[in-house]
């Protein structure tokens, strides 16, 4: 793929929607042959459901607008899910429906690590989550996905930036990554990217960015756990054990009780 490319919502690309009952709207951001993480946008009426399948590798769905049920369990907005592979999930829209963003590898390794077969679901109240990382105030961060997970390895985080202009220096991370802008918007060079927008990151590229003129929030998603590098390389961290330290480990709500859907 492209060392970045970026994916607008107005250029978002019709997709069959997945299987369920009421209106649902699929839309891909990305999703060519050349795009090794695909991010696909799910706009579901009130009351919708859709059977959102861990195929052919772990999905992580992210709760962007709206709200949803799993299980009997609520998800409202920044709540989140990880469907390993050979699992299923029905999803219930809320009241207000339900915008979910659908993250996954295009195509699962030969021999990657993690058994499959599982559901972890995150409400919003049980992410780890400061609006303080690391004591720097407006600075926020919470994570879904710790790549810990003894039967799948995706990473799942959020970043937000309370300021304007917040500077992100140039750095590099050791997997490819996709960024999804939730809240505020991102400065790339002179362009300014809002709400909708997808970053698709090639691993080991350098890039940086800033906070647009009304803050910034967004979930990162990768495959497997990464590695930080700074753009001089005198800084190397690796990223799983940082968040960690910072915020522990996401707990989940489990077993999920989904009659008719494997979990």
């Amino acid at each position: 793929m492209p060392k970045v490319a970026i994916a607008t919502p107005e250029k978002a690309v019709p997709v069959p929607p997945p299987a369920g009952t009421g209106a649902i709207e699929s839309r891909a951001l990305l999703n060519r042959p050349v795009d090794p993480i695909h991010l696909v946008m799910h706009r579901m009426e009130p009351a919708a459901t859709a059977t959102l399948r861990g195929d052919p590798s772990d999905l992580a769905l992210f709760v962007w607008q709206g709200s949803a049920a799993a299980g009997g369990v609520a998800l409202a907005e920044k709540s989140s899910v990880v469907v390993e592979h050979g699992a299923s999930l029905r999803l219930t829209a809320g009241a207000q429906g339900a915008v979910i963003m659908a993250f996954n590898v295009r195509e699962r390794e030969p021999g990657a690590a993690g058994g499959g077969g599982h559901v972890h679901v995150l409400p919003v109240e049980r992410v780890p989550r400061t609006a303080a990382l690391a004591g720097n105030a407006g600075i926020g961060g919470a994570l879904h996905a710790d790549a810990g997970c003894p039967t799948c390895s995706v990473w799942l985080h959020e970043n937000s930036y309370a300021m304007a202009d917040k500077e992100t220096p140039v750095h590099s991370h050791s997997e490819d990554e996709v960024i999804f802008v939730h809240t505020g918007s991102i400065r790339l060079g002179n362009r300014v990217y809002g709400p909708g927008t997808a970053l698709a990151i090639a691993a080991d590229t350098k890039y940086g960015f800033f906070s647009g003129p009304d803050g910034l929030g967004f979930v990162n998603f990768r495959a497997r756990s990464p590695t930080y590098t700074s753009g001089d390389g005198m800084t190397v961290m690796d990223e799983a054990e940082l968040w960690r330290g910072l915020l522990g480990r996401p707990e989940y709500v489990e077993p999920v009780e989904c009659p008719g859907v494997s979990t």
